[in-house]
């Protein structure tokens, strides 16, 4: 029996620790909505099989699982090394291009895999190493295109070690060609969401939208927040992506960290204003890797999410490398159950703009649920628009998104609230309405008895009228 899911949904990472297909199933039950494959780590041969496996190992549960594919994206990164190199505080290092082999120092020299990366410092406050595990200022960027710099704590450089260059526009393209290769396979393959990586500009997003679609692809597209240029250029992203991710491990690297809160918060109001689902990334359970229990801050990292009503939240390395994937995944449904039933309590009103009149109809649905009595809101509709219309508007119930698409059902795995089913369509319109309270009361999502609201069309004279009914499951 599958677990019911928060009105946040959790996203987790299928990696080493859990992608035997037991322990996918064991995610999906217990509530994993978005498996999540990182491409940065393996090759294409591993990600196809991943994407197989976790189709296997999900098609017969009662709702369906979406598969992310998460980008590689523009990295700069030091070269390998034999032994780490360390560092002490004060010490003057020497930041050498690969390209640059004949260049000599007294100084330490750490290879950079960036020809441009001099003349891309220039616009940088200090160079991050790690997300910031090491920090160095700058002390010259000399012609021959080497930077010293000055470290500012003590650490040590191990091989292919990631470089952040806060307040710098890289001067490459945020979607590399093998990201593009890697985007046509996971088209190929039917995976559902795209994140692409270190994002700075709607024009990122043009190549990936004209290679979908000269595929014929329906693959949605998350653009991952993580530069401070994607920040500045919020509302054109997100005008042509599908979702975001709020990654706030290179975006804490590149914002100084007192401002991060403040940002994600920014980022989920917008995308909830603008009616995409938004996803809170990167370090909320990062203890438990290792610890069977998160810390207090952790507890309270993942359900200040849910108190903002984010779409989505997410597990990296605790599912995908960790001592606890199940463990973790449990832990945070029950920060999100714990906080979501003290929101019911509260039943705080949304601020929230309504911009036509199917956004005042998705909020009279949403008021009709506010009854101590209703269960749910049953929602019909073959592109899943209304549903994330109501999503938007952020009800305190599970919203059955019933569908005769399965694509669109998974889509509708990254929405605040949605459970969505698949079904029939046929017959007339209140055909469809009984086959889709049977639906939802099969999957376990509404029992007999249950008060509900039904939000779906029905037969009049001329064209069929959209309708919202209080029925009894």
């Amino acid at each position: 029996m599958s677990t019911l899911p928060c009105l946040t949904k959790i996203a987790c990472t299928i990696g080493p620790a859990c992608w035997q297909q037991e322990q996918i199933v064991e995610l999906a039950q217990n509530g994993m909505a978005v498996a999540r494959v990182n491409m940065s780590h393996g090759g294409p041969k591993d990600h196809l099989r991943i994407y197989r496996d976790i189709r296997k190992a999900t098609e017969h549960l009662p709702w369906p699982v979406a598969i992310m594919a998460d980008t590689r994206g523009v990295e700069i990164r030091t070269g390998d090394v034999v032994n780490p190199i360390a560092i002490t505080k004060g010490q003057q290092v020497l930041f050498r291009p690969s390209s640059q082999h004949s260049v000599q120092s007294n100084d330490t020299i750490i290879e950079v895999g960036y020809d441009n990366f001099a003349e891309d410092v220039r616009e940088a406050e200090t160079i991050l190493l790690d997300n910031g595990a090491l920090s160095f200022d700058v002390v010259d960027i000399r012609k021959d295109g080497c930077v010293v710099a000055k470290a500012k704590q003590d650490g040590s450089i191990g091989s292919r070690r990631h470089i952040n260059l806060p307040g710098a526009d890289i001067n490459l393209p945020s979607v590399t060609e093998l990201d593009m290769e890697d985007i046509a396979r996971a088209a190929e393959a039917g995976v559902d969401i795209v994140a692409l990586s270190f994002i700075r500009r709607a024009s990122d997003i043009v190549p990936v939208r004209a290679l979908l679609q000269g595929r014929n692809s329906r693959m949605h597209l998350c653009a991952k927040i993580e530069t401070r240029q994607a920040v500045d250029n919020l509302e054109e992203i997100l005008a042509v992506v599908d979702s975001v991710m709020v990654a706030r491990g290179d975006l804490g690297a590149e914002v100084p960290f007192e401002h991060l809160p403040v940002i994600q918060d920014r980022i989920v109001r917008l995308c909830r204003q603008h009616g995409k689902p938004v996803i809170v990334a990167t370090h909320m359970l990062l203890s438990m890797t290792e610890h069977p229990l998160p810390t207090r801050a952790e507890v309270t990292d993942v359900a200040h999410a849910a108190y903002q009503r984010t779409d989505c939240t997410m597990l990296s390395d605790e599912t995908a490398g960790g001592k606890h994937p199940a463990l973790c995944l449990g832990a945070m449904t029950r920060i999100l159950n714990a906080t979501e039933d003290e929101l019911r309590r509260q039943a705080l009103p949304l601020d929230l703009a309504l911009r036509d009149e199917a956004d005042n109809r998705a909020s009279a649905a949403v008021e009709a649920s506010q009854s101590p009595e209703v269960r749910a809101i049953v929602v019909t509709g073959r592109t899943g628009a209304t549903a994330l219309r109501i999503s938007r508007c952020r009800p305190l119930v599970p919203i059955v998104a019933c569908s005769e698409d399965a694509i669109v059902a998974r889509h509708l795995q990254m929405a605040y609230g949605v459970v969505p089913l698949t079904m029939s369509f046929e017959g007339s319109f209140a055909d469809v309405t009984e086959r889709s309270i049977a639906c939802a009361t099969e999957a376990g999502v509404l029992s007999a008895g249950d008060r509900i609201v039904i939000v779906s069309d029905i037969e009049t004279a001329g064209e069929p009228a959209p309708s919202i009914q209080l029925r009894t499951a």
